[in-house]
């Protein structure tokens, strides 16, 4: 690891092995031909540790080269700006995007393959006082979908979604924060779905994964086909099951909730900080509390922790600030813990991958009629738990205790109700 006085971040080299070498075997030129050579090697960097995003960050000097794995954004290079800025280039040619156009933000999407496997990049490109930042997404449509019990939900909570999938009525929200799984959810529902004689539709934006059997709509509002009105065009298909990428404002709201209303199954995700939160989501959207009441059927909140290496994890005994924790949320503490002191496997970091906590609010009749009139979310929380829904905390807690993940990964999240 290294760093520079300017920018104190550490630098883990371990995590582009590809990327160094290819620094090493071509060195920098006045005419940057390798440029090609070291995006290339990027990507297999960001391929092999299933990084989710690539940036490219000017300073003055100096641009950084990041990638976020496991939802964590690590420095894995730099390289002089002259670099950093044909790089920018070479990807924004790759995306589509005008390689002239400095001024003002810009989109675009492209694909590369790398060791068989067919990228796809989101990109977003912006003007610095330094040069132009580079964030990509990166897709592998060909990714397999986890099934439900890979995703590291509870029995309870795998056997509620089970059952309301099963009824075929009403409305599903899976709830959280941007980058919490929320899709990767959805994509397991639909596994669960894909052999049953019904019909399937989704809408999104994109589509993240080609599923056999099932039609997939990618909106495209440059053409004029926004949610909304996919939606509506889909309703036309006599859909079993209706997919919608994401509630994000009061008219997909307002379509949804409808076509839910009417007897079609719906799923589909929201921001919403726990369970009880979709409906406090849904009424900022413009909802009506008799809508809500009528087609909301369960909301599964959830969050994504880094998985604790398994070669390098071991045990220790409770620092004092850790037993301080557990007693200001009233919960026991154990006289170990798990941790992640880092190795080769996870390139120092002590995690590798991600697995996720749950927390399922079944609506009940009571439920409803406290969403009628107007119940508040603290009143919708109390009866979730009095009926039996075990809140994230609790999920994440126990996650703790099994050595899947650490202490230091939950203790910051946000909106973990106990």
């Amino acid at each position: 690891m290294s760093s520079s006085p300017a920018n104190p971040r550490n630098v883990e080299s371990r995590l582009a092995p590809r990327f160094h070498q290819a620094l090493v075997a071509m060195p920098r030129s006045p005419d940057e031909s390798h440029t090609e050579d070291w995006a290339m090697a990027l990507v297999a960097d960001a391929v092999q540790w299933k990084a989710s995003d690539i940036h490219l960050e000017p300073g003055t000097l100096e641009t950084r080269i990041r990638l976020r794995v496991d939802g964590v954004l690590h420095d894995v290079a730099v390289v002089p700006n002259f670099s950093g800025h044909r790089m920018v280039a070479f990807f924004k040619t790759l995306c589509g995007i005008d390689a002239t156009a400095l001024a003002r933000p810009e989109h675009g999407h492209g694909t590369m393959e790398t060791g068989g496997i067919l990228m796809e990049f989101r990109t977003t490109v912006a003007p610095t006082p330094d040069g132009e930042m580079v964030g990509m997404r990166l897709l592998n449509t060909k990714r397999p979908v986890l099934q439900l019990d890979g995703l590291g939900m509870a029995e309870m909570d795998q056997s509620r979604l089970r059952h309301w999938l099963d009824g075929r009525q009403g409305m599903l929200l899976v709830c959280g924060p941007v980058g919490s799984g929320k899709t990767s959810t959805l994509y397991s529902m639909l596994r669960e779905l894909q052999s049953l004689p019904c019909s399937i539709v989704t809408v999104e934006d994109p589509v993240e994964c080609n599923l056999d059997g099932i039609t997939q709509i990618q909106v495209n509002a440059k053409r004029g086909l926004n949610f909304p009105e996919a939606i509506r065009a889909m309703l036309r298909l006599d859909p079993d099951y209706l997919l919608v990428g994401e509630i994000r404002d009061p008219e997909s709201a307002h379509v949804a909730i409808t076509a839910a209303g009417t007897g079609l199954t719906v799923l589909s995700t929201i921001h919403a900080r726990d369970a009880v939160g979709a409906v406090t989501a849904l009424r900022n959207n413009g909802v009506k509390d008799w809508e809500i009441s009528a087609a909301l059927g369960l909301c599964l909140a959830q969050r994504l922790v880094r998985r604790l290496c398994a070669q390098c994890r071991t045990r220790a005994p409770l620092t004092d600030e850790e037993r301080r924790w557990f007693s200001e949320n009233a919960l026991e503490a154990h006289a170990m813990l798990w941790y992640g002191k880092g190795c080769d496997t996870c390139a120092g970091t002590g995690f590798d991958g991600r697995v996720g906590i749950f927390e399922t609010w079944r609506l009940d009749a009571d439920a409803s009629k406290l969403i009628l009139h107007g119940a508040d979310a603290a009143t919708l929380a109390s009866h979730a738990k009095a009926t039996g829904t075990r809140f994230l905390l609790a999920d994440a807690v126990n996650k703790v205790r099994d050595g899947l993940t650490a202490l230091s990964e939950i203790r910051f999240l946000g909106g973990l109700a106990s």
